[in-house]
């Protein structure tokens, strides 16, 4: 007589060195972090949300920075694009009040700079959003070139 076999061993999934697999790992990473209901995380940016922005930015997605609204679903997706909008308005601002021929500005048509330094807040949490803010510069004015 043959020796009893126990269970079938389980099936694994085969790991390979695709360029898939970084692309999975993140997305079950980043699946993890976040339940499944649709609650809305804080106001904080990770380096996953600029590297998705970007990547949409690098596919061709063009994000209509003119309307004055940013549209709630499309900002729950991509949250980086709330920073996005708002420095692209900022530069957009920028760039034709110099290219206006009138630098008569009134101090009151000039907006509020975008606020990425909490005073009294931590120094690492302040370098990181400095860092992401000009990520999202350098984003900014490679799409509008």
């Amino acid at each position: 007589m043959s020796k009893p076999q126990g269970p079938p061993r389980p099936l694994y999934k085969q790991h390979s060195w695709a360029p898939d697999t970084r692309r999975e790992e993140a997305w079950l990473r980043r699946k993890g972090k976040y339940s499944g209901d649709r609650i809305r995380r804080n106001k904080s940016l990770s380096d996953e949300d600029l590297e998705e922005l970007k990547g949409c930015i690098d596919l061709g997605f063009g994000f209509r920075v003119e309307s004055p609204d940013v549209d709630p679903k499309l900002s729950e997706t991509i949250p980086a694009l709330g920073l996005y909008y708002a420095v692209n308005r900022q530069y957009s601002n920028s760039m034709s009040r110099s290219s206006s021929s009138s630098s008569m500005t009134s101090d009151c048509e000039i907006e509020s700079p975008v606020v990425i330094i909490d005073q009294g807040g931590d120094a690492e949490l302040v370098k990181t959003r400095l860092r992401q803010w000009a990520q999202v510069v350098a984003c900014v004015v490679r799409q509008s070139s």
